[in-house]
This record gives structure tokens, C-alpha cells and sequence, in this order.
């Protein structure tokens, strides 16, 4: 059966080098990109979430399937039937390709914002997950 493409922004363990990688490895890499109107969260639970603000948050750009987001779905806590239950909604949002400069929608996972006040979290500076983390480790 074939199963419509979609693009899926991702700036967390989804990326490439990181443990939830393994959801994409059968998906194409699109770009590296920027979500702009966004700031980015490192949770205590060692994992980021994006939350709609002032800011940028850096990542990366796949081609994904219907059931390659199915399963990332379920992996972020997110239940489209059930978005007041969901940990992360998934939006659709407008991403700058980099180095094209070109804009794409794409799905992103943002914080659902009733779980805002409840995580503890730290701003990450710039909205480079992968770079704060490289910082974490050698500290």
C-alpha cells in the first residue's frame, strides 16, 4: 500500500547521532534546518522540548512515511485523538532550509503547554540541542 510522504523536523534525540535515530534510519535526509518562533527546553529527564516563544531552534529535516510517523508518534507520547493527554502535539510549522534558505512545512513536536509549568527544565542557549549536549558532556 503506498504510504504518503511527509516532512518532520526534528532537534532532539530524533537527530542523527542520538538513540531515537534508529525511527529514521529508513527515512531521507532533507536538510539541516531552523524552526523560527520557538525557544528550546533540555528537560531533566535528559530529552528537549521546543515551546512556541521568541527564538530559533536548530535541526534536522526528514521525508517520513505514514507509518515511520505513526511509530514517532507513539515514541513522543502523542495521541492526535487525545491532544489533551499528549506530552508533545504535533504542529505543522513553517522551517527554513539550511543552506537553500528555502521555507517547508513541516510537523514539529512542541511541549504540549499544560506540562510547561510542571517539568523542571534548563534554557538551552542558541537552540542547539546538539551542541548544548557536546558542552554537558565534557563539563
Amino acid at each position: 500500500m503506498f504510504s504518503p510522504m511527509e516532512l518532520l523536523f526534528v532537534y532532539g534525540t530524533l537527530m542523527s547521532g542520538f538513540s531515537a535515530h534508529t525511527f529514521l534510519m529508513d527515512s531521507e535526509f532533507v536538510s539541516h534546518g531552523v524552526l523560527y518562533g520557538a525557544r528550546l527546553l533540555h528537560l531533566e529527564d535528559g530529552f528537549p522540548a521546543a515551546v512556541e516563544g521568541e527564538g530559533e531552534v536548530f535541526g534536522e529535516v526528514y521525508r517520513v512515511d505514514s507509518l515511520t510517523l505513526a511509530a514517532i508518534d507513539a515514541f513522543e507520547e502523542f495521541w492526535e485523538d487525545f491532544p489533551e493527554r499528549s506530552f508533545y502535539l504535533r504542529k505543522k510549522k513553517f522551517v527554513r532550509l539550511i543552506p537553500m534558505n528555502d521555507f517547508v512545512e513541516a510537523w514539529v513536536y512542541i511541549l504540549n503547554p499544560k506540562f510547561l509549568s510542571i517539568v523542571s527544565y534548563t534554557e538551552v542557549p542558541f537552540g542547539n540541542w546538539k551542541e548544548f549536549i557536546k558542552k554537558l558532556i565534557k563539563l
